[in-house]
C-alpha cells in the first residue's frame, strides 16, 4: 500500500497543495475515484482518495461540513479538489472540519484532469500490489519448504519472526505456550519485557475473556485481533491470529509490534504462518495418535498377561527387574462438553495423556498410558521406593496432576482406583483387576467418599461388598436390617438413615457426627433415640455397630449400581 504522502510525489500532483488535515498524510490509499454527487460517501469501500470539483457544496456551509464528515466516516483517506471551476478557493469551513478529522484536503492545479490523476495514483498502487503478490508467493514457498522438511513449530516461528521483523509467540488453543521466536532474530529494548508480559497469566486470562476468543472456540471467528500492552509509557500492539484448519482450532500466533512498522505483507506472513503451523500441528497430532495407538496395544498386552509380546520387548525398559516396583491405576475422566462450556476441542485424550505423563515422569522412571476413550490405564515403574510407599506415593501424585487438569478446565471431574504394587510384569494383570475394583468402589461410594482415587489395599468393608455377586442376597440383608428405618424416613420425610450412617462413620462420637451434619449435638441424640426405637438390635454393641455400618455401605452400593 502507498500513503497519501507518497501519492503527492506522483506527476499528476505537481503544483498541488495540502491545505488541511496534514496529520492524515500517512493514511494508506487503496483506490482513487471521482465524486460529484451528495451521496457519494454511500458507495465507498474504504481507502479511497476522492477527486471532485465540489460543485454541489459550493455555496452551503452546512453541506460542506456534512459531506466531509460523511466521506471520512465511510473510509475515504483524502480529498483532492479542483477549485477553479466553482469554489474559487477552499472554504474555511472545509479546512476547519478537515483539520479536526485529520483528513487531508489537496488543492489541485487548474490544468488538472481526473484521468491523469487516476493513472498517476493507480500505477504505483498496481506496482505495489504486484510486489505484494510476489512477496506473498515467496513467503508461501518459504513456509511450504519448512513443512516439507518437517521443521518444528519453533523453527517456523523463527522464520515468521524474520519475515515480520518482530517477536512471534505460538500458543495452543488454551493459550499454553508452545514456542517463542529466538531473541537474536529481532531483539529490541522492550522485546523481552513485552514477551514476558504477553505470556503472563493475567494477560492470558484477559484474552480468554474476550468475545474474540470465545468466538474462535465456537468456530465463529478466524480473523485477527489486536490489543495493547503498555510498557514504560509505550504502547505495544499485539496482533493475535487463530491457528485454524478444517474448523479445528489448534492455537494462536501472536505478533508483538515492538518495531512499530507493520505492513500489509506482515499480515500476509502472519496468516500464511498460522496456516503452516496448523498443518505442522496436524502432522504432530497424527503422529501422536499413531504412537498412542501403540501404547494402547502395549497396555492391553500388559494387563492381560501377554508379557512376551513384541511391543512389551520394545517399550519396557527395566534396569533392575527384580527391584522395580510396578503399579496400575484405572481412571475415568469427564470432560467439559458443549452444554457446559463454549469450547470445542479435538484430541483431548492426547492432550491429557501428554500432560499426565509429563507430570508423572518427574516422580517415576517409566510411565505407560493407554486409554479407551476417557478411561485411562496408567502404569508406573519405580525402583527407588519401598513396596509400602509405592501406592500412597502414586495416589498423591496422580491426584495432584488431575486436580490441576480440573482447575485448568481440561476435565470436569474424575474418579479412579489404584491396584497393589508388584515386582513382576506378569502381576500387572492382577494390579489392573484390583485397580478396576477400587475404581468401581470409588464410583459406587462417591456420595460418602471424599477421596477421588481409592487404593485397593485400603478398601476394607467396600472390598468385601464388591466381592458379593449375589445382589439378591445382599438386598435381603439390607432389607432385614434397614427396612424399617427406610420406611420411616420415606413416610416422615426424615433423615434417620443418613444420621445413623454418619454416627457409625464417626465411631459413635456424637459431637463429631453433629459437626459433620452441621447440626446441634442434642439433635443427634434426639435422632439416635428415634433410631434405637426403630431398629431391632442394640447400637451399643460392637457387633451390631459393624453390622449396621456394613448394611448401610451395601445399601449405598446397591443404590449406586441401580
Amino acid at each position: 500500500m502507498i500513503t497519501v504522502e507518497k501519492v503527492l510525489t506522483t506527476p499528476a500532483f505537481n503544483g498541488a497543495k495540502v491545505v488541511a488535515g496534514k496529520f492524515g498524510l500517512k493514511n494508506y490509499v487503496k483506490l482513487v475515484t471521482v465524486a460529484e454527487v451528495p451521496d457519494a460517501a454511500n458507495w465507498l469501500e474504504g481507502g479511497e482518495l476522492i477527486c471532485t470539483t465540489a460543485y454541489f457544496i459550493s455555496k452551503e456551509v452546512k453541506y460542506q461540513i456534512l459531506w466531509i464528515k460523511s466521506l471520512k466516516e465511510n473510509g475515504a483517506v483524502a480529498l483532492a479538489i479542483k477549485t477553479d471551476r466553482f469554489l474559487g478557493k477552499i472554504p474555511i469551513s472545509i479546512i476547519d472540519i478537515a483539520n479536526s478529522l485529520n483528513f487531508p484536503i489537496i488543492e489541485m492545479p487548474s490544468d488538472t484532469t481526473w484521468p491523469n490523476v487516476i493513472e498517476s495514483v493507480m500505477n504505483p498502487l498496481l506496482n505495489e500490489k504486484i510486489k505484494t503478490l510476489k512477496r506473498a508467493e515467496e513467503i508461501h514457498t518459504k513456509l511450504t519448504s519448512l513443512l516439507l522438511e518437517n521443521e518444528s513449530v519453533k523453527k517456523i516461528s523463527d522464520v515468521i519472526s524474520l519475515l515480520v521483523e518482530n517477536p512471534i509467540i505460538v500458543e495452543d488453543a488454551r493459550l499454553n505456550h508452545i514456542a517463542t521466536s529466538d531473541k537474536y532474530i529481532y531483539e529490541t529494548e522492550l522485546s523481552d519485557e513485552a514477551i514476558n508480559m504477553r505470556l503472563s497469566n493475567s494477560i492470558r486470562n484477559k484474552i480468554k475473556s474476550t468475545n474474540f476468543y470465545q468466538d474462535v472456540m465456537r468456530n465463529k471467528e478466524e480473523s485477527s485481533f489486536e490489543f495493547i500492552l503498555e510498557i514504560e509509557d509505550k504502547q505495544i500492539t499485539n496482533i493475535i491470529t487463530p491457528i485454524v484448519s478444517r474448523k479445528v482450532t489448534y492455537g494462536f500466533i501472536t505478533l508483538l509490534n515492538v518495531s512499530e512498522n507493520i505492513s500489509e505483507i506482515d499480515f500476509i506472513a502472519l496468516n500464511h504462518g498460522a496456516s503452516a503451523i496448523a498443518l505442522q500441528l496436524m502432522k504432530e497430532t497424527i503422529h501422536n495418535q499413531a504412537m498412542q495407538n501403540n501404547y494402547i496395544a502395549l497396555v492391553d498386552d500388559l494387563v492381560h498377561g501377554r508379557i512376551h509380546s513384541d511391543l512389551v520387548n520394545e517399550y519396557i525398559v527395566l534396569d533392575n527387574v527384580k527391584s522395580t516396583l510396578m503399579c496400575t491405576a484405572v481412571v475415568n475422566l469427564k470432560l467439559y462438553n458443549a452444554d457446559d462450556e463454549v469450547y470445542t476441542w479435538e484430541n483431548n485424550e492426547i492432550t491429557l495423556i501428554n500432560l499426565i505423563k509429563k507430570h508423572l515422569l518427574n516422580f517415576f522412571e517409566q510411565v505407560i498410558i493407554g486409554n479407551n476413550e476417557l478411561t485411562f490405564i496408567i502404569i508406573v515403574f519405580q525402583s527407588k521406593l519401598k513396596s509400602a510407599q509405592m501406592t500412597k506415593y502414586y495416589q498423591k501424585k496422580l491426584i495432584n496432576i488431575l486436580n490441576q487438569c480440573r482447575d485448568n478446565k481440561l476435565i470436569k471431574n474424575y474418579s479412579g482406583g489404584i491396584g497393589s504394587s508388584y515386582t513382576e510384569l506378569i502381576h500387572l494383570n492382577k494390579s489392573f483387576k484390583e485397580a478396576e475394583t477400587a475404581l468401581s468402589i470409588t464410583n459406587s461410594f462417591s456420595k460418602t467418599n471424599n477421596v477421588p482415587i481409592l487404593l485397593y489395599e485400603e478398601l476394607g468393608l467396600h472390598r468385601i461388598i464388591s466381592m458379593i455377586y449375589d445382589f439378591n442376597e445382599l438386598n435381603i440383608f439390607c432389607e432385614e436390617f434397614l427396612g424399617d428405618l427406610c420406611t420411616h424416613d420415606e413416610k416422615n420425610n426424615d433423615v434417620l438413615k443418613e444420621t445413623l450412617y454418619m454416627y457409625l462413620k464417626c465411631n459413635g462420637i456424637v459431637k463429631d457426627t453433629a459437626n459433620n451434619l452441621f447440626i446441634h449435638s442434642n439433635t443427634v441424640r434426639y435422632r439416635l433415640n428415634k433410631i434405637q426405637k426403630i431398629l431391632k438390635h442394640d447400637l451399643n454393641t460392637l457387633e451390631f455397630r459393624v453390622t449396621y455400618l456394613f448394611a448401610l455401605e451395601a445399601f449405598y452400593f446397591l443404590n449406586k449400581k441401580h
